[in-house]
């Protein structure tokens, strides 16, 4: 199969559980919901701090380079901000504003009451 099939696949896929475990979507969970929304939950999470543990190490081996403080003190705010970034998407997730913080939150705390998720 081609790449762009599994692309589109992987897609259509991860759109169709966000809408699924929207907290919009119904009042009352079934088991099925509960379960796929903390599994998308875990996955998210996972692969958002391991993002960001992936951005520490790279800020690691950036400071080893021996390159000018200019280019290290650069690129070390650009890692910093990303790894931070990957670990708020990671807790948090995104509410439907993208620019919105306190969108996010508002989604956030929807989500943990709706699913029972601690954190």
């Amino acid at each position: 199969m081609p790449p762009w099939f599994w692309i589109i696949v992987v897609i259509s896929t991860c759109s169709l559980f966000c809408w699924y475990i929207s907290p919009e979507r119904q009042n009352k969970p079934s088991k099925v919901q509960i379960v796929i929304a903390k599994t998308w939950i875990i996955l998210r999470r996972l692969i958002c701090f391991s993002g960001s543990a992936f951005g520490l190490f790279t800020l690691y081996i950036l400071w080893e380079m021996a390159e000018s403080i200019e280019y290290k003190l650069t690129g070390s705010i650009i890692i910093i901000f990303l790894s931070i970034f990957f670990a708020y998407v990671g807790i948090v997730g995104q509410g439907w504003y993208q620019y919105s913080i306190s969108d996010d939150f508002r989604l956030y705390k929807k989500i943990k009451d709706k699913y029972g998720i601690r954190w």
